[in-house]
């Protein structure tokens, strides 16, 4: 099936007004994916919501919303249209707007792409060996109790670059260039198993570099599915660009 590039303008007070009503409105510096992430299953379905997708917060004009999907763009917005609230859909931008979309073209095997993504680095820890009693934890963290032998601390943005291309590497892709263009601490919003909403602390990190696609169908995957955890909830999408 073709991956799609969708593109939603939302309208900033709409957008808020549903926020508010829905009890989704970030405070205490809490970042807004899990809004957006609620807001477009809303206007799509849970099932059909686009993800990966990334939120550009662009200076002095409304935010934008890049997102993939395997799904057809036309359904889509006619799902959006004949099921979704009224105020879901003015705040998603599509009350009177069309939904934006393109096809994604396939990358073979050599092509060298410009990249950029925005990640949560975070590994999973099984306990005494049972996947059941696993746990999620930052990549730095771990390298923090992994230690080296030297009782050196590990360098923040090293740590994440070294998981970054890790996971390109595994989604068919080789890193040749990569540097970190920010590190934030973030606090997250998630449902916790009584589904209340609840902060989480942790770090996104903005990357770019280039790659250089090693597997065709490893990578059209991985762009498909996106890179790392929460991506669901604005992380992991890999935007691409030519070099």
């Amino acid at each position: 099936m073709t991956l799609h590039l969708l593109r939603l303008d939302p309208a900033p007070e709409a957008a808020a007004r549903w926020f508010a009503a829905e009890g989704l409105l970030p405070k205490g510096g809490e970042d807004d994916g899990y809004g957006w992430h609620a807001l477009l299953a809303a206007v799509f379905g849970k099932e059909q919501a686009p993800k990966p997708f990334c939120v550009n917060a662009r200076r002095g004009r409304p935010p934008q919303i890049l997102a993939y999907t395997q799904r057809d763009p036309a359904a889509l917005e006619q799902t959006a249209r004949d099921y979704a609230d009224p105020l879901a859909l003015q705040a998603a931008g599509l009350a009177s707007a069309g939904l934006a979309a393109k096809p994604m073209p396939a990358f073979e095997a050599g092509r060298q792409l410009g990249f950029s993504v925005k990640v949560r680095p975070i590994v999973r820890t099984d306990r005494d060996g049972d996947r059941r009693r696993s746990a999620e934890m930052d990549a730095y963290v771990a390298a923090l109790r992994a230690g080296d032998g030297t009782g050196e601390r590990p360098d923040r943005a090293a740590v994440y670059c070294r998981w970054t291309r890790e996971k390109l590497a595994a989604g068919g892709a080789a890193v040749l260039d990569l540097r970190v263009r920010g590190v934030d601490q973030v606090l997250v919003v998630r449902r916790d198993a009584a589904r209340r909403l609840k902060p989480v602390q942790g770090h996104a990190a903005n990357l770019a570099g280039v790659l250089e696609v090693s597997d065709a169908e490893r990578f059209a995957h991985l762009l498909a599915r996106g890179v790392g955890r929460h991506r669901a909830f604005g992380y992991g999408m890999l935007l691409l660009a030519p070099v």
